[in-house]
């Protein structure tokens, strides 16, 4: 019995470093470029901050850094302004995200957790997304619970 306590507990104790893992990267996206490394080591976020890894710290920081700075001078030159508004450069987060769901159910059903990771979104953000976007006819979806898919509407 006690095996099996500890094991719920270790459990636990991952998902919960998984969460504050994830609420640190998502802290250091979201924080405006003029905030200094001090300001957020010594917010409440820090000590999550602390514990991420240097790829882990890379990929939130690359959030804010502009599509075109992230390209070499090269590539950036002979790129016309068309192509960069239709790899997502300018637009909003949440048009990105409503574009990558349609995109990830194209092909199949997916869960919200399959979604989640198709798309590096989290979970509850994620809720808010598709409650929206199953509201206004984008998307539907079937089962119940855990098993809930979403799907393109038949017909769409």
């Amino acid at each position: 019995m006690t095996e099996i306590a500890q094991l719920f507990e270790s459990a636990l104790r991952q998902n919960r470093a998984t969460l504050l893992r994830k609420a640190a990267i998502n802290t250091v996206a979201r924080m405006p470029a003029t905030t200094k490394l001090s300001e957020l080591l010594s917010s409440e976020a820090g000590a999550s901050i602390r514990q991420l890894s240097i790829s882990e710290l890379r990929e939130a920081l690359a959030a804010l850094v502009p599509a075109r700075a992230a390209r070499p001078a090269a590539a950036a030159a002979t790129t016309s302004e068309g192509e960069g508004a239709a790899n997502g450069a300018g637009e909003a987060r949440e048009v990105q995200v409503y574009k990558q769901i349609l995109t990830a159910i194209e092909d199949e059903p997916l869960t919200i957790g399959q979604l989640a990771k198709r798309i590096d979104c989290d979970i509850a953000e994620l809720r808010g997304y598709l409650a929206w976007m199953k509201k206004m006819g984008k998307i539907d979806s079937s089962g119940r619970a855990r098993a809930t898919r979403y799907h393109k509407p038949a017909g769409a």
